[in-house]
């Protein structure tokens, strides 16, 4: 009897070990509920048919796992995937052969493509599009969790979208400092049905508007259609537009033909796509609109400082033109040694793997913080990371160990403090 009692115990603890054994695997991550769908574990592989979210993909860094998209993701970033079709009538057997287990599908996604997909054992998360900033967030923190589990995935998504606005905000009080209080008047106009529309408040894109410093013009309308009087009276300093059928509208009109920003050429084509898309696409629309209402915020690129410095030089004497000639032979910019462009968006973090990250890695070993040549390999790990602090805490940055836009611009300048 005693024996069978202890066998029966250590079955006992044999099963409870095994239960404490698979619980510890999942760390609670999995499996996500989202929308009566249930994701058991993370997706290695994902479609993405929709470009909103393949915007919030490449954001929050999930991008490395996309095997497919639609002809309509077009972000230079993710290119190299190959396209499965349209978003609306994907090329089912392309994705089942992609071997994903996750699409990332539209709201207009054709039915029976959708029910072949489901009935292959391949789910489809259909997201809709955040037409406010807190819908927005919600994307970001819902796909964040599909893509990273309930947690960790969860946080990477909302601290994403929280840095996405610090960056916008950049913006904002880079205008504001410049304006000393003074706001100017900006209207964003598209078309829907053939009738002018005109982008009003509590919207992602008014939000967008925002962030330029200035008020939009529609701010106190909540019906989209364009109230020509009403524009008249706000007389915009700015006027953005989605395309050129808005465009001919907004000429074939005699009043807002007749607004201030039209006649004097203060009226800028900004897409409906770089509006609604809410990732580094919405970030460079940003920037894009500031630097079109304010040329002087502009930051001039190294290449651009040493043109005017040659060009200074040269109005010397024939021996200073002639050191201004060689100097500017040799003068490219340090990002342009490295065969690298720096763009507004441009950002590292660990584990991304890429040829930038091995010119930021190979920048860093020139001025002294990695030391070992071996460990430019192209990999952002913890020794690059513990390089990049340096850097950081070096030129008088916020030690993160990520590298993000204002650590990669100071690092790839002349001014970049070495380590020693």
């Amino acid at each position: 009897m005693k024996t069978k009692i202890i066998s029966i115990a250590l079955a006992v603890v044999t099963m409870l070990s095994a239960v404490a054994l698979f619980s510890g695997c999942s760390d609670g991550e999995y499996p996500v509920e989202v929308a009566n769908i249930t994701i058991e574990s993370q997706p290695k592989n994902i479609v993405v048919l929709d470009a909103p979210t393949a915007d919030i993909l490449i954001a929050t860094g999930y991008d490395r796992y996309i095997v497919g998209r639609s002809d309509e993701v077009d972000q230079q970033s993710i290119a190299v995937a190959p396209s499965v079709g349209s978003y609306e009538n994907p090329d089912t057997d392309k994705i089942i052969n992609s071997g994903t287990n996750l699409v990332f599908a539209g709201q207009s996604i054709n039915e029976d493509a959708k029910k072949k997909l489901q009935d292959k054992g391949i789910q489809v998360v259909t997201m809709s599009h955040g037409d406010t900033p807190k819908q927005v967030e919600t994307n970001y923190v819902t796909i964040g969790k599909i893509c990273g589990g309930t947690k960790t995935g969860a946080k990477k998504g909302e601290d994403t979208y929280n840095e996405l606005l610090d960056k916008m905000n950049n913006y904002k009080q880079q205008v504001n400092n410049r304006n000393s209080g003074i706001l100017d008047t900006v209207c964003y106009l598209y078309t829907e049905d053939d009738r002018l529309k005109m982008m009003t408040s509590g919207t992602y894109g008014d939000m967008l508007l925002g962030y330029t410093g200035a008020v939009n013009a529609a701010v106190n309308i909540s019906d989209n259609n364009v109230d020509v009087a009403t524009l008249k009276i706000a007389n915009p300093n700015f006027i953005f537009y989605a395309d050129n059928a808005t465009l001919d509208k907004i000429k074939g009109d005699t009043t807002l033909a007749s607004l201030g920003a039209v006649k004097t050429g203060k009226i800028l084509e900004v897409s409906l796509e770089e509006m609604s898309r809410p990732g580094n696409t919405a970030l460079e629309a940003l920037e894009k609109m500031v630097y079109f209402m304010y040329p002087d915020l502009k930051p001039k690129s190294a290449t651009d400082t040493t043109k005017a410095q040659d060009a200074t030089a040269s109005k010397t004497d024939a021996t200073t033109a002639t050191q201004a000639t060689t100097t500017a032979s040799d003068s490219k910019s340090v990002a342009d040694k490295y065969n690298l462009t720096i763009t507004s968006d441009l950002s590292l973090k660990q584990e991304d793997e890429n040829d930038t990250v091995k010119a930021m890695q190979l920048r860093l070993y020139n001025i002294g913080y990695i030391a070992d040549k071996d460990n430019v390999t192209g990999y952002y790990g913890e020794v690059t990371a513990e390089a990049v602090k340096k850097f950081q805490k070096k030129n008088g940055l916020k030690e993160t160990g990520k590298a993000d836009n204002a650590t990669l611009v100071l690092l790839f300048d002349s001014s970049a403090k070495k380590a020693k």
